[in-house]
C-alpha cells in the first residue's frame, strides 16, 4: 500500500501526462515529416496531381501556340519558296514586313529578290522591281519619272507597261507629248524603231504631239530656265530684264539680248576666236510683235502646216525670251549651211561650257516639234547647260522631268527622292562651272 499522499500522486501524474503529451506531439510531427500521418499523405497526393495537371495544360498550350505560329509560317515559307525566294530572302521579307504584299500580289523577280536581300528596296515602288531587269535597275530618277507620268495623268498599269517594255530615254518624250490613252501603240512604235533609235537619235512613225493644242503660260518668266515651245508661251507684254544691245563685234547691228546672255555670248565667241572659229549672232531678241510679222509673212507664203514646222507662233518663240541667238559663221563663205561649217562643229560641242545649248538638235525633231536648226542656241547658264548636254535629252524633256512644277502635289515623290534626283546631283560630275 502506497504511503504517498493523494497530493503527491496527483502531481506525479501531471508530470507524466505532460511528458506523454510532448512525446506524442513530437512523434506526430516526425510522422508528418515522413508524410505518414493520416490525412496528410492524401493531401500531398492531391496537390501533386493538381500540379501535374497544370504542367500538362501549360505544355499543351505552348504546343498549341507553337503550332499556330510554326504551321502558318511553314506554309508561308513554302509559298515564298515556290515564287523563287531563298531562305535568306524570306527572312528579309519577314523582317521588312512584306510577306502579305508579296503573296497577295505574287510579286517576284530576281531584281526584286536581290533588292529585298540587300536592303535597297523602295517599298513605295515595289511593283516596278518586278518589271525591270537587274542590269537596268531603278534609282531616284526613275522614281521621279514615275511621279511625272502620274502627274501627266497616266495610270499605274500604264506606267508599269512602259517600264516593262521601254528604256528610260524612250519614256521621257511622253512628258512632252500629249497624254496617250493607249500607251501600247506608243510602245509598239518605239519597239519597231529600236534598232535605229538611241539617246542621241529618236524617230517614230506615229504622231504623239499636237502643237499649240494644250497651251500653257510659262511658269516663271523671270527665271532663265523657263521653257518656251509649242505648248508653253510668253505673254505678249513680256520683255527681258536688262535688255542689252549687242556689240557689233559679236552680232549684227541692232541685235539685243538679256544682259546675262549678252555677256555669255561675248565669252563664247571670244573663246571660239582663240581656236580659229569665228561666228556672230545674226538674230537675237525678237519682240512679240516682231515674231508676229515673221510668222504672218511665212503663213501667207507657205500655209499653216509648213509655217508651223519652221517658225514659232507669236508668244511661242524662244527669241522673245532674250536668251536665244541664231548664229552664223564668218570666213567660211564656201559652205552654204551653218551645219557644214567648222564653226558648227565647235559651237555644237563646246557651247555648254559657256552656258548655251543647241536647242533643236538633229534626230530629235519628233520631240522638239522643229526641224534641225544647227544655228539656234539657247542660253541657260553654265551649270544647267552642261547638265542638259550631258543628259542627251532635249531641253523640253529635261525641263519636264527636272524643273517643271507639279500640277498634282499628290504625285510629287518624297523629299528624299527629290533630293537624290535633283539635276545638280545627278549631273554633278558633268558640271564644272
Amino acid at each position: 500500500m502506497s504511503t504517498e499522499t493523494p497530493r503527491k500522486k496527483k502531481k506525479r501524474r501531471s508530470r507524466i501526462g505532460a511528458w506523454w503529451y510532448r512525446t506524442r506531439r513530437r512523434f506526430a510531427s516526425w510522422l508528418a515529416s515522413l508524410g505518414t500521418e493520416d490525412g496528410t499523405k492524401k493531401k500531398k497526393k492531391k496537390h501533386h496531381r493538381k500540379l501535374r495537371k497544370q504542367v500538362i495544360m501549360a505544355l499543351v498550350l505552348v504546343a498549341a501556340i507553337a503550332c499556330a505560329i510554326l504551321i502558318p509560317r511553314g506554309i508561308t515559307d513554302s509559298k515564298l519558296k515556290n515564287l523563287g525566294y531563298t531562305n535568306t530572302q524570306i527572312d528579309a521579307i519577314r523582317s521588312q514586313k512584306l510577306t502579305s504584299t508579296i503573296l497577295d500580289n505574287q510579286y517576284y523577280s530576281e531584281y526584286l529578290a536581290q533588292s529585298i536581300e540587300d536592303g535597297t528596296l523602295n517599298t513605295d515602288y515595289i511593283a516596278y522591281y518586278t518589271v525591270v531587269s537587274s542590269s537596268d535597275g531603278l534609282d531616284a530618277v526613275d522614281f521621279l519619272l514615275i511621279g511625272r507620268l502620274r502627274d501627266k495623268g497616266y495610270e499605274e498599269d500604264q506606267i508599269l507597261n512602259l517600264f516593262e517594255n521601254l528604256q528610260f530615254w524612250e519614256i521621257t518624250p511622253l512628258l512632252v507629248f500629249d497624254y496617250q490613252y493607249d500607251e501600247t501603240a506608243y510602245i509598239s512604235d518605239c519597239q519597231e524603231h529600236e534598232s535605229e533609235n538611241s539617246t542621241s537619235y529618236f524617230v517614230l512613225s506615229g504622231t504623239y504631239y499636237t502643237p499649240y493644242e494644250n497651251t500653257r503660260l510659262v511658269e516663271d518668266s523671270t527665271n532663265v530656265n523657263m521653257l518656251v515651245n509649242k505648248t508653253w508661251y510668253l505673254d505678249s507684254s513680256y520683255i527681258p530684264a536688262n535688255l542689252t544691245e549687242l556689240d557689233t563685234r559679236y552680232a549684227s547691228e541692232g541685235r539685243s539680248l538679256a544682259g546675262v546672255a549678252a555677256e555669255a555670248l561675248y565669252a563664247w565667241s571670244s573663246a571660239g576666236a582663240e581656236v580659229g572659229v569665228t561666228f556672230y549672232a545674226a538674230s537675237a531678241y525678237r519682240s512679240y510683235d516682231d515674231q508676229s510679222s515673221i510668222y504672218n509673212s511665212y503663213l501667207s507664203a507657205y500655209g499653216q502646216e509648213e509655217t508651223d514646222a519652221m517658225s514659232a507662233r507669236p508668244g511661242f518663240s524662244e527669241h522673245q525670251t532674250g536668251y536665244t541667238v541664231d548664229v552664223a559663221a564668218t570666213n567660211e563663205d564656201d559652205t552654204p549651211e551653218y551645219k557644214d561649217t567648222n564653226a558648227y562643229q565647235w559651237t555644237s560641242t563646246n557651247s555648254q561650257d559657256y552656258g548655251w545649248i543647241l536647242r533643236y538638235p538633229e534626230g530629235k525633231e519628233t520631240i522638239t516639234g522643229y526641224e534641225f536648226e544647227s544655228w539656234h542656241y539657247r542660253y541657260l547658264g553654265i551649270p544647267l547647260a552642261q547638265a542638259v548636254y550631258a543628259s542627251e535629252m532635249t531641253y523640253d524633256e529635261f525641263y519636264m522631268l527636272y524643273l517643271k512644277g507639279w500640277d498634282d502635289e499628290t504625285c510629287r515623290p518624297s523629299d528624299e527622292i527629290l533630293t537624290a534626283s535633283d539635276w545638280q546631283t545627278v549631273y554633278a560630275s558633268a558640271i564644272t562651272g
